[in-house]
């Protein structure tokens, strides 16, 4: 299997815990972020409609609204809710209004995910540097 290495910057707060659920589940910590991230994301070639429409109105947007959609982050709060779920499910499971809550923030994180790499290969194809958008 071929892989990617990416390095990101998390929260104190989520990495100690994504930390601890590692040790739990006996695997290093980045195991642990890529089974966080692989349980989260949609079904592989399929997007949902939404995003995929969003997607496809990012190749109209101008250099700086690009610019901006390759910088989008998510809120803190959402970061550490979805962490506490995954958690949760991991250890005990959810219950059906958390398996909800999860599925929508997945959702929300996979738009932004989505959003930002799109966004990213469309300025590099317009000839700009993005290796500053790499660390963010």
């Amino acid at each position: 299997m071929n892989s990617q290495q990416v390095t990101i910057t998390l929260p104190e707060s989520i990495y100690q815990r994504v930390k601890r659920q590692s040790r739990l589940m006996q695997r290093s910590v980045a195991d642990e972020l890529v089974a966080a991230v692989t349980s989260s994301l949609p079904e592989q070639g399929t997007l949902p409609p939404d995003i995929e429409q969003e997607l496809s109105e990012l190749d109209l947007f101008t250099d700086e609204e690009l610019w901006r959609a390759a910088r989008m982050t998510a809120p803190v709060d959402k970061s550490e809710r979805i962490q506490m779920l995954v958690e949760k499910q991991q250890l005990e499971g959810l219950i059906d209004l958390e398996k909800q809550e999860a599925a929508l923030l997945s959702h929300f994180f996979n738009r932004v995910m989505l959003v930002r790499a799109k966004a990213a290969v469309l300025l590099k194809e317009r000839g700009y540097d993005i290796d500053q958008l790499l660390n963010s």
